[in-house]
């Protein structure tokens, strides 16, 4: 029971903050094993739960509730209120709405405009290295973006054209495979091969061998403002 308590209090509030952090968009180059995940979310505790506690002090203090409560200040207060469910409700449940808070920050504006932009990229380029990308992977830069994407998909060991179509869904980071859902795929395939559309990059999985052709998006789109106009004028 004292370990399901720990963990509730110590191992807990550093794995939501983990995981809002990862679902808006901040993932680590690898895939972490548990050992490694356990020892961030232990990490991640202290601010969570320090400002959480701040939060039960003050209800306390200002408003003398919960009845029978009294504000905790070192770890012997702490393991003596964890006992009660009452504080545990009131614990877990502002855990989870300052990890919120505090992930929303983080990948907002510490992350994308302070921590990469001048903090880790200045050092790297005051050493002659090249400054890193927004995203963790290849993968995240080119497809995880909102942005339309009209792409072929291919082998590069095969002669036949590849599917071109656009891009609903693709697969997340730390998914095992690399899938791709495209949508209009003749819709798309006819307006490349009548406009001559052409690719602005390619992304090659090493590994698989699989391309990905992506098209100009802005010729795409002038490409089918010039058909509706053609459709109004015909009809």
């Amino acid at each position: 029971m004292d370990n399901f308590i720990g963990t509730l209090i110590f191992i807990l509030p550093g794995l939501m903050l983990y995981f809002w952090i990862q679902s808006f968009g901040i993932n680590p180059t690898v895939k972490h094993n548990p050992a490694e995940f356990t020892a961030i979310s232990a990490l991640l505790w202290f601010p969570v739960s320090l400002v959480s506690l701040l939060v039960f002090n003050g209800l306390v203090k200002l408003f003398s509730w919960p009845k029978d409560a009294h504000p905790i200040w070192n770890i012997d207060q702490l393991k003596e209120m964890s006992g009660s469910l009452v504080f545990l409700c009131i614990f877990l449940s502002s855990s989870l709405i300052i990890s919120f808070l505090f992930a929303a920050v983080w990948a907002k504006w510490i992350h994308q405009q302070l921590f990469m932009p001048y903090l880790i990229n200045s050092i790297r380029k005051w050493r002659g290295l090249a400054p890193l990308s927004k995203s963790s992977t290849v993968w995240d830069e080119v497809f995880l973006n909102n942005d339309a994407q009209v792409v072929e998909i291919g082998k590069i060991d095969q002669e036949k054209p590849g599917i071109i179509g656009g891009i609903k869904k693709v697969s997340r980071t730390f998914e095992p495979e690399r899938n791709i859902l495209l949508s209009d795929i003749e819709y798309f395939g006819n307006l490349i091969k009548k406009h001559n559309i052409p690719v602005v990059s390619i992304f090659v999985d090493t590994k698989t061998g699989m391309y990905v052709k992506i098209f100009d998006p802005q010729k795409i789109e002038e490409a089918q403002l010039n058909d509706q106009k053609d459709e109004v004028i015909s009809s």
